[in-house]
């Protein structure tokens, strides 16, 4: 017997076993891995929904497990000539009746309905528009513009322009329909980019502009986006009371004019005030929440205009015409100052509801005040607060003070709440929670990463009812997550691939 060839054999055999077991391990690893996990249902965010003629809703689909493999899913009606829908789940009510909307999945078949009546009211249907996204690469800032918020990704490429700078503060106005873009420059002028809508649903040319008095907050009234600062000097003087209003024409190619009032004494109290947030009564006035301190040590480093915070556990509203005429003051021992702080910017703190009245917030932002964080409220053309009316909001949260506040739909605002019961000019805020003014209640907004998980935010946009919300996680695509403020409950929407981050949501029509 020839023993080395035995022995010969024996490697190569072992050897061919060897590699077949590799290769049999190897196929059921990556069996493993390629593993589809099956659709077990879909839901929608409600089973009824009553609609006028040419009134639009989201509806919202959710498939379950949450990793499902295949996402995919069909929208349908069951008379089209009562109610229509989109691929993305619009509904559109076209003529009185009824008819069913349907979501149905790829994988499984599985379907959810949605009951749909329509009434004979007609109201006006929307301008054709579509939605802005500021969203952030490694190295550049890009404008992307979209449809569909509410499921899908778009690649970072997709974007329709690429901004010169980064650093935008956004902000949307409905009617005439802009988004404005301030970039705070450290104390120095701000720079100011104007944007809106051709026929065609592109953007027109960009109009840039500066702000030579810098800015802290800003807002719109009437054809004007408002950006303001105080602490300014008021010439021929040594006084630092000043407050400038940059009033920036939205309807003349972002024209600015800069007006410069002074503000000592403006609340009888022998103090100055700095602006925060503005709010257009649409009588010709706006409010604004006062920030009232002592003049600022000028040996004081930081940008913010304020000095020492002599009456923590007041309240102060002003009430200003286009010409900046004071006409009158609200006051209330009840909270302290309407102003949300970081850094050198105030974040508005003030919003009108549905029904015209206005809510005015405050955070609790001192350390020496005594006064919970709260609301208090000015009803539609009220020349006083709302004596009876009161929301201690601060019990309702545990003790968590909040930073900035927006307006989502009917009573119904969104807070944004620091992840500390401490706060301060730097504090983490990324807790969020939806209060009801109305019926004076607050509910943590459930279905959005974890508040260690979230690594930035950007300006959401209430739109019929719902709020979407850009947030972006670590090591996740940035996404637009959906809340029903009645629940609070959110839903994951449209992701950008390739972002580092997504800045701004916002609805941009064209109006002629």
């Amino acid at each position: 017997m020839n023993t080395k060839k035995s022995f010969l054999n024996k490697v190569i055999l072992t050897g061919v076993i060897g590699c077949l077991s590799l290769s049999l391990i190897s196929c059921d690893k990556d069996e493993k891995e390629t593993k589809e996990i099956p659709v077990t249902g879909v839901s929608l965010d409600r089973s009824d929904l009553t609609l006028s003629i040419n009134e639009t809703e989201q509806l919202l689909a959710t498939i379950t497990p949450e990793n499902a493999t295949n996402k995919k899913w069909t929208w349908s009606s069951s008379n089209t000539s009562i109610a229509t829908v989109t691929e993305n789940g619009l509904v559109t009510g076209v003529a009185a009746g009824e008819a069913t909307i349907t979501v149905t999945t790829e994988s499984g078949g599985f379907t959810a309905n949605c009951a749909t009546t329509v009434q004979g009211t007609v109201v006006d249907p929307e301008p054709p528009g579509t939605f802005f996204l500021s969203v952030n690469g490694e190295t550049a800032a890009y404008i992307m513009l979209t449809d569909n918020l509410v499921s899908g990704e778009l690649q970072i490429s997709d974007n329709v322009k690429t901004l010169e700078q980064t650093g935008h503060s956004w902000f949307f106005n409905e009617n005439p329909s802009v988004a404005v873009g301030l970039i705070y420059q450290q104390g120095d002028p701000g720079i100011g980019l104007g944007i809106s809508l051709t026929k065609n649903l592109t953007l027109n040319e960009p109009a840039n502009f500066q702000i030579s008095s810098r800015h802290t907050s800003y807002g719109y009234f009437d054809k004007y986006a408002l950006a303001t600062v105080g602490g300014l000097t008021i010439a021929g003087t040594e006084r630092s009371d000043g407050v400038t209003v940059n009033f920036i024409d939205v309807t003349n190619n972002f024209a600015m004019e800069e007006k410069t009032i002074p503000t000592l004494n403006i609340t009888g109290n022998g103090e100055q005030a700095t602006f925060s947030g503005i709010v257009d009564m649409g009588n010709g006035e706006f409010l604004t929440g006062l920030v009232v301190s002592q003049p600022k040590d000028p040996n004081a480093g930081g940008g913010a205009s304020s000095g020492t915070i002599t009456y923590p556990d007041s309240c102060w509203v002003a009430a200003f015409d286009k010409d900046l005429k004071l006409k009158r003051i609200y006051r209330s021992g009840k909270l302290s100052y309407s102003s949300g702080r970081m850094r050198s910017q105030y974040y508005s703190q003030i919003g009108k509801a549905a029904d015209g009245s206005v809510y005015v917030f405050s955070g609790s932002y001192e350390s020496t005040t005594t006064k919970p964080c709260g609301a208090l409220k000015i009803d539609k053309n009220a020349t006083a607060f709302n004596s009876s009316y009161y929301f201690n909001i601060e019990e309702l949260t545990e003790g968590y003070h909040f930073r900035k506040v927006w307006h989502v739909a009917d009573n119904y605002f969104m807070l944004e709440i620091y992840n500390t019961v401490e706060t301060g000019a730097t504090a983490a805020a990324t807790q969020y929670g939806i209060v009801d003014v109305a019926a004076k209640t607050f509910k943590w907004i459930t279905g959005i990463p974890s508040k260690e998980a979230i690594s930035g935010t950007g300006l959401p946009m209430g739109y019929k009812g719902k709020m979407y919300f850009p947030i972006a996680e670590t090591g996740v695509d940035p996404a637009v997550y959906i809340i029903d403020p009645a629940t609070a409950a959110a839903t994951k929407g449209l992701s950008i691939r390739g972002a580092a981050s997504l800045n701004a949501i916002g609805r941009l029509s064209y109006i002629e």
